[in-house]
């Protein structure tokens, strides 16, 4: 057996399963596939080239900090002080390998959590029906696909109904590929034409087939298209190009100020070498060097918190834009309720009334009519209606490691419970004698599924589906009572699903024999009424949701009443105004537009209205996230500014097409997204804020002192020593905020909102200039007071650094001072504030460090200017904001 099989296209099914070794009724045995997984390797796709160690290293080194760094060096050497030219190695080698190792880890990260994304397929091993990893997938396997499947392998159909493909990504070609198991074709048979053949990468369009795999990873044709592409460059994402023209804006001011202080210092009498030294060393100082390794820290970090909250954010555009998002359109089964249909009322066609008890999936309840419970075995009306409901139904119920699991469809897992409840189980039914010989796939235009069985004493057609379909198809006369028990139901909040028979059918199980007969008329058994229940957090969410200024938008395929009334109850806004999808259809873009502002209900909606409402919603520029979990959702999953896919429900289709998918399914956990968007951005502006007020404090500090003709304040070492060690950690710090108290409920962020605005600007500058202004007076105070250059010049620079990460407090709180207990959620912070402050103490107290930067041990007294002079700018700072918080008085 080898590792694909050639050309199966060419030849017949039979002759494909005797090359793949396997047996299609059982399927391979688990023996074989570790064999074959050993021998093979697994069914995946080898990504393309990945970014290197050592290209990150380069990269680390290629930038104008470590260019500017190393002309420092060079003068060093050339001046002879080959302690100072060590030291700024040293600084290099700082700077060079914490930012590789921020950027690598950062790295590692993203790839973990795209690592967690994982494509699932049904299989048929040892003789069962498994969900298994694709990526386990092995030659010989026997795969079940239905719609909505992504297909991750090569395979032979060998038995199909009504069965179709999209191959847009193989063919270019949009529309649904007819497949036909008998098909056999040439060598040079077109992929698009090979009919009896599916390809990964491709996806389900209708109806189902069960395949045999012929070709996985490399050798699969999406595998042989992979080998050949080059890898393509990563776009800049809104964010980064903010930060590289901010990067590029201050790599000109730096020089300039580098230059204007070079020069002054040179009139002011200063030796060349000192300020030709000193012009780098400030140039470099302007330049926040954490600033790239803190931004991708802080997006990475927020992406695994997503992750951590059951949101797998695919890319980082997505990150950003979940802060800014405005309206969010979600479905209502699954999200904003538990996806978990519950039967709670069956109605005969006599209006007879039936109650069952029970919550879930549990196959446990109780049967009752007027209040008192009955044996439901003895009622062969209901087991009769229930009976058409598990035939005519596809899902199944499964027992995992103690819970009850339904796969397929929600709604008809709800059908196979009330069966089993009742002892209508479809498996033991069809072992008695009851043959499938035809089906008819649901479809969101009919809104009906129909199957057909044979008994061996004539065929029966078993049919569920909306009311208002099958009541219209009735033989009885008794129609309106029936419409009217649907209203009841609805108006009660339940999902009503009609369930009926059409006896005396001789047809051959196709789907046109099947209509034929339907279209003779059927008999409505009666009415099963549905209950999803909201979910327990859907409230509290909603109402986060609206407090933060973000529109909830609930689209549901349910009717109107039913969708109203789960509205209401979890407390949207303007519930009342429903809008169906055929009053959409009726509209066009900008109708639909003014349309929404009265409403956030949409019901018997189809997947192209969904489109339609992201479109009308783009009219009033909104940033509109959206869910989906079918294949028809992939446009508007594509069309949304971000595109939300159910990760337990949601069909493959939906996940690739989405940027955000959710593993639990849960709206709260959209709102959490949302809630970390809001916090990666704050958090970047708060580390920005941080960086740029201290690199003021050092522009200022030796301008002021140069244009007054006072002694450097620091020298060129201590400015290196404040950048990259002193300001570092605390600026990574940011990355772990946890978010401030009020972050939902402020208003959406405007995209167009620049991270550095005229108010921001204001803001560095003003709190720059008062902590500069802190250490320039103890510098002053010291050097007035008869203490030597060096000592006085340790007091300013201990001031500085001290001003600068009592500063960290200032910014972490946009409206007080940021020493309370939120401080303690960020461990990070108070390590990196201590470490700091010790490596502060270290570069005055160590022996080798007064020699290398010029430091003096200070005493107590001296400790005491030092305190004063970084502390009294930032009470300044806090009075200043206590003024402008106060409420303005006559």
């Amino acid at each position: 057996m080898n590792d694909s099989i050639k050309s199966p296209h060419t030849i017949t099914v039979d002759e494909v399963i005797k090359l793949s070794g396997s047996d299609v009724d059982k399927g391979l045995s688990s023996k074989e596939v570790k064999k074959r997984l050993e021998q093979f390797g697994g069914n995946i796709i080898e990504a393309g080239e990945k970014v290197s160690a050592l290209k990150i290293l380069f990269d680390n080194m290629n930038n104008i900090i470590v260019y500017l760094l190393m002309a420092a060096t060079i003068v060093a050497f050339a001046m002879g002080d080959t302690v100072e030219g060590i030291a700024v190695i040293v600084a290099i080698l700082i700077a060079v390998v914490s930012g590789f190792l921020s950027e690598y880890n950062a790295h590692k990260s993203i790839e973990s959590l795209k690592s967690l994304v994982t494509t699932t397929v049904k299989v048929r091993r040892d003789s069962k029906i498994k969900e298994i990893n694709s990526q386990e997938l092995v030659v010989g396997d026997v795969v079940y696909i239905e719609e909505g499947d992504s297909i991750t392998a090569d395979a032979r159909i060998f038995e199909s109904k009504n069965f179709a493909t999209i191959e847009s990504a193989l063919t270019g070609e949009s529309e649904a590929i007819d497949k036909d198991e008998e098909y056999i074709g040439e060598d040079d048979t077109p992929v698009g034409d090979r009919q009896s053949m599916v390809f990964a990468g491709t996806a389900a369009a209708r109806g189902n087939a069960y395949v045999l795999v012929t070709g996985t990873g490399m050798k699969s044709e999406i595998g042989k298209i992979s080998s050949m592409l080059v890898q393509e460059k990563d776009t800049a994402t809104p964010l980064e190009m903010q930060l590289n023209k901010l990067g590029r804006t201050l790599i000109i001011f730096s020089a300039i100020a580098a230059l204007a202080v070079t020069i002054f210092g040179l009139l002011s009498g200063e030796e060349t070498y000192t300020m030709i030294k000193l012009g780098i060393i400030f140039a470099i100082s302007a330049v926040p060097e954490a600033l790239p390794a803190v931004s991708t820290i802080t997006l990475a970090i927020g992406m695994r918190n997503m992750a951590g909250q059951n949101a797998l954010v695919k890319s980082l555009p997505a990150v950003e834009t979940l802060g800014s998002t405005t309206v969010i359109c979600t479905d209502k089964t699954g999200t904003l309720t538990e996806n978990q249909m519950t039967v709670r009322k069956i109605v005969l066609d006599d209006s007879t009334l039936y109650e069952v008890t029970g919550a879930g999936y549990e196959p446990e309840g109780v049967f009752s009519r007027d209040d008192e419970k009955v044996d439901i075995f003895t009622q062969e009306n209901v087991l009769r209606l229930i009976k058409a409901g598990v035939l005519s139904s596809n899902a199944s119920l499964v027992q995992e490691d103690g819970q009850y699991k339904v796969i397929g469809d929600p709604t008809e897992g709800g059908i196979i419970v009330l069966g089993k409840k009742a002892s209508v189980v479809r498996d033991q039914i069809e072992k008695e004698g009851n043959n499938r010989i035809g089906e008819i796939p649901f479809n969101s235009k009919e809104k009906f599924m129909a199957t057909a069985y044979d008994a061996g004493d004539g065929a029966v057609i078993y049919i569920k589906g909306a009311p208002d379909i099958l009541i219209q198809s009735a033989e009885e006369e008794n129609k309106e009572a029936l419409l009217e028990l649907n209203i009841k139901l609805v108006n009660e909040g339940l999902r009503v699903l009609a369930v009926g028979i059409a006896e005396n059918y001789s047809g051959d199980g196709s789907e046109e024999s099947m209509r034929k007969r339907l279209d003779q008329g059927i008999k409505v058994l009666g009415l099963l009424g549905i209950i999803d229940p909201p979910r327990e957090d859907v409230l509290e969410s909603i109402k986060q949701s609206q407090d933060a200024g973000i529109r909830v938008i609930m689209i549901t395929g349910d009717h109107p009443g039913t969708a109203k009334i789960i509205a209401g109850r979890i407390g949207m806004h303007n519930a009342e105004n429903v809008i169906t999808g055929r009053e959409m259809d009726k509209m066009t873009d900008i109708e639909l537009a003014e349309a929404i502002k009265g409403t956030s209900v949409f019901a018997r909606v189809s997947p192209e209205n969904k489109l339609q409402i992201v479109r009308a919603l783009n009219i009033d520029n909104e940033v509109t996230a959206m869910t989906g979990d079918g294949v028809n959702d992939a446009p508007a999953l594509k069309g949304a500014d971000i595109g939300i896919a159910m990760g337990v429900r949601g069909t493959e289709v939906a996940k690739e097409a989405s940027d955000m998918i959710l593993t639990d399914d849960k709206f709260s956990t959209i709102i959490a997204a949302v809630k970390q968007g809001r916090i990666i951005f704050d958090n970047i502006s708060k580390f920005v804020y941080f960086l740029f007020s201290c690199n003021v404090v050092e522009i200022l500090t030796i301008f002021i002192a140069i244009i007054i003709n006072l002694p450097m304040p620091v020298t060129a070492l201590q400015l290196l020593w404040l950048n990259l060690v002193v300001d570092v950690l605390p600026a990574m710090s940011f990355a772990w905020e946890s978010g401030e108290a009020d972050i939902m409920k402020r208003k959406p962020r405007s995209q167009s909102d620049d991270i550095v605005n005229k108010k921001f600007l204001k803001k560095i500058l003003g709190n720059g200039i008062l902590i500069g202004l802190g250490s320039l007076f103890a510098f002053l105070y010291a050097y007035n007071s008869g203490y030597d250059e060096e000592t006085a010049r340790t007091i300013a620079f201990s001031t500085m650094a001290f001003g600068q990460l009592i500063h960290v407090l200032n910014v972490r709180d946009k409206d007080a001072f940021g020493l309370n207990k939120s401080l303690f959620l960020n461990k990070f912070m108070i390590l990196a504030l201590i470490s700091s402050s010790l490596l502060q103490m270290l570069a005055v107290y160590l022996p080798f460090f007064n020699r290398v930067m010029g430091t003096r041990p200070l005493d107590l007294y001296q400790w005491i200017i030092v305190v004063l002079g970084a502390a009294l700018p930032t009470v300044v700072i806090q009075i200043i904001r206590l003024l402008k918080k106060s409420p303005k008085t006559a």
